[in-house]
């Protein structure tokens, strides 16, 4: 099954880079309702912390002013300070205090007050009498809880006299309001909103400038992919013309395997590797003696022990380039035969890199049908009836049923047409599969 193509850069500037922007603003704007409802919780935890410091100061004040008046111990003191506090009914706008205690951790006892008339009194009392009654570790105790299904604040402070004693502890639950918890959605509403808006303001701002930088780094990228088929068709020529002093044999031969390759549904990235493959194939041959590739009749022992070499030579050729590191797999096993009988490794079946064996069945048909310095073309029928004899020996047989399935049609669209004509035909095929479609021809 064919591969997704890979996207231009284009397309990733006004597709993919356009869906991440969209992602990243819907990810920092959930980012950041967290971060506003952090700080807004920590600004009510804040403010519940000073509104009960306060009402305990009060409540202290009014304590020790009954000990200095009316004398006796700081436990009743206290209880008749909470009971005058408690009798005035004066809630603070934001909240009240549903339930308070007074304890002292020396003492099993304490006093404890409840807002009786509270909804969700019951989750409040019990919550607060299942917490330990001993000094807060820092100090001060402030945390904000969910009691039947409501925020709620939980604060224990110490209670002191004049003298920065310590003469007991307030352990205190703070309901707030509704009109608290309307404005504390509200800041949270109108924090996310502002934060959404400065996040779409910023990627619109940002798009622009994105989109422009990367429109240089296509040119940039277009130039180089054009650079590199440069290279490719110019190396390509080169033995041409060394060869057979025309590049038809290249463009045919690329063709029939590019063809034959997509009735095999060969991936993209492969057919890449394959039409680099079949330039460059014969690449190795600039290294090899005229005496020898010139020569028109058959070569002895020696000669095409020397022919051999140019697998080497082209492998040597190809090596230092990145960008042609892959046509090694047709380069260096274009030669190699289905039973292991070929050159330069004598790899056999399946080891045969799968470009190399689609190629093999395209070179040898070209080759059969064109015209060398040391051979007249063959028939399409002759040629055929090599090719298929050739089926599991040379070639890999499922390769070689697709190509006679299609051979005929390919022979007619392809042998004999000029130069002008297979230029525009391969130049459609490398613009398919390569990303940017620039000129391999010109």
């Amino acid at each position: 099954m064919a591969q997704p193509r890979p996207v231009s850069l284009q397309t990733f500037v006004y597709r993919t880079l356009t869906l991440r922007l969209a992602l990243m603003a819907v990810v920092i704007g959930l980012l950041t309702c967290v971060a506003v409802y952090i700080v807004e919780r920590q600004n009510l935890r804040s403010m519940v912390v000073e509104e009960t410091r306060a009402e305990i100061q009060l409540l202290i004040a009014r304590t020790l002013q009954i000990i200095k008046d009316q004398g006796g111990e700081h436990r009743a003191a206290f209880h008749r300070a909470l009971e005058e506090r408690l009798s005035v009914q004066v809630k603070p706008r934001d909240g009240e205090f549903v339930y308070v205690c007074f304890y002292e951790t020396a003492a099993q006892e304490s006093e404890e007050r409840v807002a009786d008339a509270y909804a969700l009194i019951d989750p409040v009392v019990q919550f607060a009498r299942a917490q330990p009654r001993v000094a807060p570790e820092n100090g001060e105790t402030a945390k904000v809880v969910m009691l039947g299904d409501r925020l709620h604040v939980f604060v224990v402070t110490p209670l002191t006299d004049p003298l920065e004693r310590t003469i007991g502890y307030a352990q205190a639950v703070f309901a707030p309001s509704e009109a608290a918890r309307l404005a504390f959605q509200d800041k949270l509403r109108r924090g996310v909103v502002l934060a959404l808006l400065i996040v779409v303001a910023t990627s619109g701002l940002l798009y622009p400038v994105i989109l422009r930088l990367v429109g240089k780094l296509t040119i940039l990228s277009r130039n180089l992919l054009a650079a590199n088929l440069d290279t490719l068709s110019l190396l390509a020529s080169a033995i041409a013309k060394r060869d057979s002093d025309t590049d038809l044999h290249n463009f045919r031969v690329t063709l029939y395997a590019a063809r034959l390759a997509e009735a095999l549904r060969l991936p993209d990235s492969a057919m890449q590797t394959l039409i680099k493959g079949a330039f460059l194939h014969d690449v190795g041959k600039i290294g090899i003696r005229d005496d020898i590739l010139l020569k028109a009749g058959g070569l002895d022992a020696e000669e095409f022990s020397l022919m051999q070499e140019h697998v080497q030579h082209g492998l040597d050729i190809i090596q230092g380039s990145v960008w042609l590191n892959d046509a090694a797999l047709v380069v260096g096993a274009h030669h190699e035969k289905f039973d292991g009988s070929g050159y330069p490794e004598g790899l056999a079946g399946k080891a045969i890199p799968l470009p190399a064996r689609i190629f093999a069945v395209a070179d040898v048909f070209d080759a059969l049908t064109s015209r060398r310095p040391y051979k007249t073309p063959l028939s399409y029928e002759a040629s055929m009836a090599i090719i298929q004899a050739g089926s599991g020996s040379h070639f890999d047989p499922e390769i070689v049923d697709a190509f006679v399935a299609l051979a005929e049609g390919l022979h007619r669209a392809y042998s004999g047409q000029d130069d002008r004509r297979l230029r525009e035909e391969l130049q459609a095929v490398v613009a398919r599969y390569f990303s940017e479609g620039e000129m391999l021809l010109d």
